[in-house]
């Protein structure tokens, strides 16, 4: 059995591990990794925390799938044209940075008929509300408020979300995984509130993103505004075109990259 970090998530550490292998060379071009099953025992952990692994895996386009016969290693890479949906403490991981979590609000609160809208649940249905300080190196540099349905919210009420996300107890604790999200990025203002938790002056800057994340089935699990401090985290864009695509400006050019920057 393999020993995993309880600190980061399980379906990372093995995607980790499987690319470390992979990069080694001990899986090569064309070779088949082990199966599910295999890696359930090896790494004592659920069948549908392999398959997210596999899944960031294929997205990053190391392995492929075959119907029936399981995951292979690429000939070549293939270079994935979707950014990765990745979570706030995976995020300050790959900066090299730690991430912890100051709850300031966990409660029940009345429907919200544009909330409601966004999850696709009865405009009458009361929701949990979570605000939450987000930490990098001991620095708050994001403020974020969660809403969800209070039968995913209620699960929630006793995990440590000072050191947990939500991406991560979902996924780890009662098995609903994540697979995928709509995301909207704005300018916003720090109202009072916010200003407060950010060390900042009321009214200063914010870059404002709003997601809406979704399980299996089209479930949306909780829809979710988070306000970013500019003077500590930007984004940076890559584009790139591959070789032997069209030349002509007009044909675009694929998103290769839309990752967070960190300033310290």
């Amino acid at each position: 059995m393999a020993a995993l970090d309880q600190s980061i998530p399980r379906h990372q550490q093995i995607a980790d591990h499987l690319r470390k292998e992979i990069q080694d060379q001990e899986f090569k071009p064309g070779d088949k990794l082990p199966s599910e099953k295999r890696l359930c025992d090896y790494f004592k952990v659920s069948r549908i925390t392999v398959r997210e692994a596999l899944k960031a895996l294929e997205n990053e386009g190391l392995i492929f799938k075959k119907q029936g016969l399981g995951a292979f290693v690429r000939e070549e890479p293939k270079q994935a044209n979707l950014v990765q949906l990745t979570d706030f403490s995976e995020d300050m991981r790959r900066a090299g940075l730690s991430s912890s979590s100051k709850l300031v609000s966990f409660k029940k609160v009345k429907a919200d008929v544009s909330i409601n809208t966004f999850l696709g649940i009865a405009p009458d249905k009361s929701l949990i509300k979570i605000e939450r300080v987000r930490i990098a190196n001991g620095v708050p540099v994001a403020f974020d408020i969660t809403w969800m349905p209070a039968s995913y919210g209620q699960l929630l009420m006793d995990e440590d979300l000072a050191h947990k996300t939500i991406y991560e107890i979902l996924e780890e604790e009662y098995s609903i995984p994540i697979i995928g999200g709509r995301y909207t990025f704005t300018a916003a203002i720090a109202n009072e509130h916010i200003a407060k938790h950010l060390d900042l002056q009321v009214g200063a800057p914010l870059f404002e993103i709003d997601r809406c994340s979704k399980t299996t089935g089209d479930k949306k699990i909780y829809f979710q505004r988070r306000y970013n401090n500019p003077n500590h985290i930007s984004y940076e864009i890559e584009l790139v075109r591959q070789e032997g695509e069209e030349s002509s400006y007009r044909a675009g050019m694929p998103l290769k990259e839309f990752s967070p920057k960190f300033k310290f």
